[in-house]
């Protein structure tokens, strides 16, 4: 990850690069503005002039990963697919979004300080973002229902269907020991999606249908 923040000339996403990299591995507590600049090979006062501290480079973070979601879901509505298909689209790009920017990624998903109370209004922002991007979804296939109960259940286990894996990565790979390749991510995002369009029955018949070809 260093070579990946030094080839990047500028100083605003060097930061950026420096502090996702630190967040992910340590968590946001624990990673200080001056931990940032070194890695990030600026000065201190670099960061106050472009994010205005450590909550403001968290901030970009997590709205760069949030405008690149509802561009997948924009992009996707405006293809106007059959419903099956549009939510297929959009767990594959999502899943690519997440393979291509893991970190990012991670730390816009899993690192939002709840307990800060200058977090709290933008918390309760994006959280409600996400929530509309998976309605968009559901309704795709006319799953979505507007009911508060079965939402909070709906949506949180949405999210995590896709984005587990990458949470889990490391461990999943010394579990599994499995090869994390392209073509896994085209499978990775074939079964969310089945999973969710045809729960596990679906998924038996998927893989009894990547047997048959195999065997072919």
């Amino acid at each position: 990850m260093e070579n990946q923040i030094i080839e990047v000339k500028e100083p605003k996403e060097r930061i950026l690069n420096a502090a996702a990299s630190l967040f992910a591995s340590k968590g946001y507590a624990a990673v200080g503005v001056r931990e940032i600049a070194d890695l990030a090979q600026v000065n201190v006062s670099m960061i106050s002039y472009y994010f205005n501290g450590k909550f403001g480079i968290l901030k970009e973070i997590i709205l760069r990963y949030f405008q690149e979601v509802r561009q997948i879901y924009e992009q996707t509505l405006q293809k106007n697919l059959p419903p099956e298909d549009a939510l297929r689209t959009i767990v594959g790009e999502l899943v690519n979004l997440m393979k291509n920017k893991t970190i990012f990624c991670k730390v816009a998903i899993t690192e939002m300080p709840f307990n800060l109370p200058e977090f709290s209004d933008f918390k309760a922002e994006v959280v409600r973002l996400h929530i509309d991007y998976i309605k968009q979804g559901l309704k795709l296939i006319e799953l979505f229902v507007d009911d508060p109960k079965y939402g909070s259940i709906i949506t949180p286990a949405m999210i995590s269907l896709i984005f587990s894996h990458f949470l889990f990565g490391p461990l999943i790979k010394k579990v599994w020991s499995v090869e994390t390749d392209d073509e896994y991510y085209d499978l990775y995002a074939k079964t969310i999606s089945t999973l969710m369009l045809e729960g596990i029955m679906g998924i038996k018949k998927l893989i009894e249908q990547n047997n048959q070809g195999e065997q072919k």
